[in-house]
């Protein structure tokens, strides 16, 4: 017992020192575009989110957790909707909500690589990738701005630009050095989309690490100093569906259930750590195979075809219960004998009588048949049980 108590505690130790080795060690530089305003990796946007309030003074910043249909189902939303991701998805119902809420005199924000179908045919156009990476045919410059500043962006961070299928009122706000538009306002009703295809120009990265935060603020300028929705569902979905367990959580009783789960684990392995007996196996009462043997004998001789065989295995039984029940001699059988067994035993006359006499019929045969076999064999059964004693196995 105390030498597994031992190993117990030295496999906790072990796991206890790798989960302070794994806390403690550096930790990797995530670099996946999550565009999240949480997120403070090279991809998120946490800068750029906290700098709103000073880009919009007075103005409610509110970050947007539900589908697009669903956030402006209600009708008295009004601002400005700003999305930030690596590809814009929407599905019919989204766009067709989004652009009442533009035709309304609303702003439409989006920075992506790609856009769902539903939106760019409606304005239009579509995106492509630049072949050129040269760093001076993908520099960043507004064409709306009277003094052009120069944007420089590592080559991939800036290779998607817009092309335009049908002008209908298309306004170049940015290009790259190539001449390429990937900045754009679209009217649409009352109000506008502003189309970018440049998001990483919106994350930590290009504001910090790189001091590029003029270009983000420059392009989110354009915009009404009016409220502000962040959308953060395309990027993390619904604010309660980000647990593996929310289905769980979301249910009284199922949440019960798994905490009551991890309570009987918790026992189980507090119990299991002592020593356990070893099973005792349960020994049978034995058992009196005799009359199993007599019936596999007696079935043997019956299937060789030999009744005669069976028909002397009886007599010869029942001559040995009567010596040892009735302490006769059987080695005459006279008149003397069926007399006293008739006297010992209390059984009728006439039935012992047919008993002895269908035993001389047999023993004076050569062969008998299965129907004087049955016979002997009730006879026999007749006699046992008019006797006060009865033997415990047939033949």
């Amino acid at each position: 017992m105390t030498g597994y108590r031992k190993y117990v505690a030295l496999i906790v130790v072990l796991f206890a020192a790798l989960v302070l080795l794994d806390y403690f060690r550096p930790k990797p530089v995530d670099w996946s575009q999550s565009y999240a305003r949480k997120e403070k990796m090279p991809y998120g946007t946490y800068a750029l989110y906290e700098l709103l309030p000073s880009m919009f003074k007075g103005v409610e910043i509110v970050p947007v957790r539900e589908p697009i249909y669903n956030q402006l189902q209600n009708a008295a939303m009004a601002g400005n909707y700003v999305f930030i991701n690596k590809r814009f998805e929407a599905d019919s119902l989204d766009i067709n909500r989004l652009l009442d809420f533009v035709g309304s005199g609303n702003q439409v924000f989006i920075a992506a690589e790609q856009f769902t179908p539903y939106l760019s045919d409606t304005l239009h156009f579509k995106t492509d990738i630049q072949q050129s990476t040269h760093p001076d045919s993908t520099a960043l410059i507004f064409t709306s701005q009277p003094q052009q500043n120069t944007f420089i962006y590592p080559p991939n961070n800036n290779t998607f630009y817009i092309k335009v299928k049908k002008q209908d009122g298309h306004v170049a706000l940015g290009r790259n050095k190539a001449g390429q538009l990937n900045f754009m306002k679209v009217p649409f009703g009352r109000g506008y989309f502003y189309i970018n295809t440049v998001p990483l120009a919106f994350t930590n990265y290009e504001l910090i690490s790189l001091k590029q935060s003029d270009y983000a603020a420059t392009a989110l300028s354009h915009l009404p100093v009016q409220p502000l929705y962040w959308d953060e569902y395309q990027k993390e979905g619904r604010l309660d569906d980000q647990s593996i367990l929310r289905v769980i959580m979301r249910y009284e009783s199922l949440k019960w259930a798994y905490y009551l789960a991890l309570a009987a684990i918790v026992l189980f392995l507090l119990f299991k750590t002592k020593r356990t007996q070893r099973v005792i196996p349960v020994l049978e009462k034995p058992r009196n195979t005799t009359l199993e043997f007599v019936q596999v004998i007696g079935n043997l001789y019956f299937n060789n075809g030999n009744p005669g065989n069976i028909a002397d295995k009886n007599i010869a039984y029942f001559m040995e219960y009567l010596r040892l029940h009735y302490h006769v001699s059987t080695s005459t059988w006279d008149e003397e004998l069926r007399e006293r067994i008739v006297a010992k035993s209390g059984a009728d006359a006439t039935l012992v009588a047919e008993v002895f006499d269908l035993m001389q019929s047999i023993r004076q045969s050569k062969a008998i048949s299965d129907q004087t076999l049955l016979l002997l064999n009730i006879k026999l059964e007749d006699f046992y049980r008019q006797t006060s004693l009865r033997p415990t196995a047939n033949l």
